[in-house]
């Protein structure tokens, strides 16, 4: 069986992709620089494997013990309280790479950040629908047994529309509170 040269250099360049270093990368790599700037985007510890599976290719062998010093000092500046309200307002969820020590209130304030985030999200995906439903009620050729099933969808999606804005009032204020808390502690946000 005969292998065209035009699927071997897509199987290539798709292993390539997967990639996390490339040979220039793995050669000229600072590996506490690159354990920082991993930590720092709080990427998990198993990155590191995938540095090396990728840096094997060329001969290259991270330098493992340095990789990880720099990773703890990013995981220092990645696991702030103000770092895990500013990832859940983003709609980042927190990937459990934070020391023992900080983990459950990272958890807790992103996932609180997060719950204010997913909220606002729905509230606009509710607002979307409720235009379309409204264009559609204006349309000229939209029968009268349209029109009262548009109104009724309509009414549900206002009272819909109306529990995310209390759910997300209260969640605004369960935020704010985890926020002063922070403050308080003298935390950075």
């Amino acid at each position: 069986m005969k292998i065209s040269s035009s699927v071997i250099l897509a199987c290539l360049a798709l292993l390539s992709a997967c990639s996390t270093l490339n040979e220039q990368e793995c050669r000229s790599a600072d590996w506490h620089q690159l354990g920082i700037k991993d930590g720092q985007q709080g990427e998990p510890a198993n990155l590191l494997d995938e540095h090396k599976e990728s840096c094997t290719r060329y001969n290259v062998r991270p330098d493992e013990s340095r990789y990880l010093a720099g990773r703890e000092a990013g995981l220092k500046q990645y696991c702030q309280p103000g770092n895990a309200f500013r990832l859940g307002m983003n709609g980042e969820a927190y990937k459990g790479v934070c020391p023992l020590d900080v983990d459950a209130a990272f958890r807790r304030n992103n996932a609180a950040a997060l719950e204010v985030y997913n909220s606002k999200k729905k509230i606009e995906d509710t607002d979307r629908q409720l235009s379309r439903k409204e264009h559609e009620l204006t349309e000229k050729d939209t029968s009268d047994k349209e029109r009262i099933r548009l109104r009724e969808e309509i009414r549900e999606l206002d009272r819909k529309r109306d529990r995310l804005r209390s759910d997300l009032h209260y969640q605004e204020r369960e935020l704010d509170h985890l926020m002063d808390e922070a403050r308080y502690r003298g935390e950075p946000r």
